[in-house]
């Protein structure tokens, strides 16, 4: 490989921030902490006892319509922007995409799947204002939201450069996923540890698949190069660097 190829190949990769996989660590730690609180306790943390009594405090009739709301909206704008995008995916052939999608948040409600197995905590003990079954640990709606959100907002950067468009999905996202993360404990279906712990397992479930898809990338990237630096992909059929 000569140095111009070599050259090529280093500038055309993305450097990544060394803070992220230190952030990434530093959740996991923070996750693993909380299960591990979560087995050893035999019943409700004292924060969530603490919290718990926090939001409940705050019960009225128009927030419990509300958060009802939220309940019975979320299942169908989570499974509604889900097939959307598949749609969108499958029409242009935009395969990567759509792998990545369904990698992110099927495949994450898979894995919450297998850690409420694992954990098998049971709903509180309180009078839930809506119906609820399977284990409560993590909160899998709080999770379904938290990797669709995080997926939105991977797009938006994707898709745009512009800094008010990514401010305003990463607001709109955080704002869906505390509502929802907050109605889990307000109707009295989740503890606040569930849904905790829901959000760190969907940030760390999302984050791993774009390392995935970034790592997929980069080599396909590195295959694609000629040993002249030209992209075979680049070259009208036929052609030859060879003329």
């Amino acid at each position: 490989m000569n140095h111009d190829t070599a050259s090529t190949r280093g500038h055309g990769r993305t450097k990544r921030p060394t803070i992220l996989p230190v952030a990434w660590l530093a959740a996991a730690t923070l996750l693993g902490v909380i299960t591990w609180q979560v087995l050893h306790a035999g019943g409700s943390l004292d924060w969530d006892v603490f919290f718990g009594d926090a939001i409940q405090a705050l019960r009225s009739d128009v927030l419990t319509g509300v958060m009802r709301a939220a309940h019975a909206l979320q299942g169908r704008l989570i499974a509604g922007l889900i097939l959307a995008f598949l749609l969108v995916y499958a029409v242009r052939r935009q395969w990567g995409p759509l792998l990545l999608l369904l990698a992110a948040v099927p495949g994450g409600m898979l894995l919450n799947l297998g850690v409420k197995l694992l954990v098998h905590r049971p709903r509180p003990l309180l009078l839930a204002d809506v119906g609820s079954h399977g284990y409560a640990f993590p909160s899998g709606h709080a999770l379904a939201i938290t990797l669709l959100g995080a997926y939105l907002v991977f797009e938006t950067f994707r898709r745009t450069p512009k800094r008010l468009w990514r401010l305003a999905a990463s607001i709109t996202a955080a704002a869906v996923v505390g509502v929802v993360a907050l109605s889990r404990v307000y109707l009295g279906v989740h503890q606040p540890s569930d849904v905790a712990a829901a959000i760190l397992l969907g940030g760390l479930w999302m984050a791993l698949c774009l390392w995935v898809a970034g790592r997929l990338d980069d080599r396909h990237a590195a295959t694609v190069l000629e040993p002249g630096g030209v992209s075979v992909a680049a070259l009208p059929a036929g052609s030859s660097t060879t003329r």
